[in-house]
């Protein structure tokens, strides 16, 4: 059993890439092990999406003078897939930051602590939900419309975008849309999964323009909305390199 000691961080991440931020669903449980273990910082984590992403909480507990942080999934059941993006983002902050960085221990999987069956155990035999009752329709009017936009902005927030820049842009984005009172039938925005083009990021895309930019940092994002999304002129020397579409161009 590990042994808490000062100076140590937990940073309990969640998977989402698009859903809500995951500090409101951990919130009770990490009030209650901030009172079993007052000398340790307890923070949420998110792979990509809403939330500080784990660079992020990394970057915090290195600041703050952590000398160890421990990273555990919030998620009962190991995804490897997930569990394996998490890994290559920590390693790439290691090596980032160099000799310098806070050790980081990676816990094993919720569902291989000798604890998992009675956790199980507790949520059957605890209140449940009617189903028939409790649960909305797949439609909605409130969905019925395409907003009445001029271009639509994808911002990437896949797992390399969001270690390298992406939740600080789409933050600057909504505060630089908002200074300006545009709206979503102005500019719609959209946060994505991968993009793809992961060595360009923070990578973000408009349209109609068809225009993909590479390297969209926070600090660039009022000129983009100014020039770009006001005025409707493209920052060339902005853009990302592209292959051709070979269908396109038949």
């Amino acid at each position: 059993m590990n042994v808490i000691r000062p100076h140590r961080w937990v940073v309990v991440t969640a998977p989402t890439d698009r859903g809500d931020d995951p500090r409101g669903q951990l919130g009770s449980a990490l009030d209650a092990l901030r009172e079993r273990h007052p000398d340790t910082v307890f923070r949420t984590a998110v792979l990509g999406g809403s939330g500080p992403s784990i660079t992020v909480a990394l970057d915090e507990a290195a600041t703050s003078g952590a000398t160890e942080i421990v990273v555990i999934s919030g998620q009962t059941m190991l995804d490897r897939k997930i569990d394996a993006w998490f890994r290559r983002v920590i390693g790439h902050w290691l090596r980032e930051r160099g000799t310098d960085a806070p050790d980081i221990r990676l816990a094993p999987p919720l569902s291989d602590t000798t604890d998992y069956a009675d956790l199980l155990d507790a949520a059957i035999a605890g209140p449940t939900t009617p189903a028939r009752t409790t649960t909305a329709p797949l439609t909605s009017p409130a969905w019925d419309e395409i907003p009445g936009f001029t271009r639509h902005v994808l911002v990437c927030r896949g797992p390399r975008c969001s270690a390298r820049g992406g939740p600080e842009t789409a933050e600057a984005l909504d505060a630089a849309l908002e200074a300006r009172d545009l709206g979503d039938d102005d500019v719609l925005v959209t946060q994505t999964g991968c993009m793809f083009p992961c060595t360009q990021a923070p990578v973000v895309a408009v349209y109609p323009d068809n225009s993909w930019y590479a390297g969209l940092t926070a600090d660039r994002v009022d000129r983009f909305v100014d020039q770009h999304l006001v005025e409707g002129r493209p920052i060339t020397e902005w853009r990302g390199a592209r292959r051709e579409s070979a269908i396109l161009e038949s």
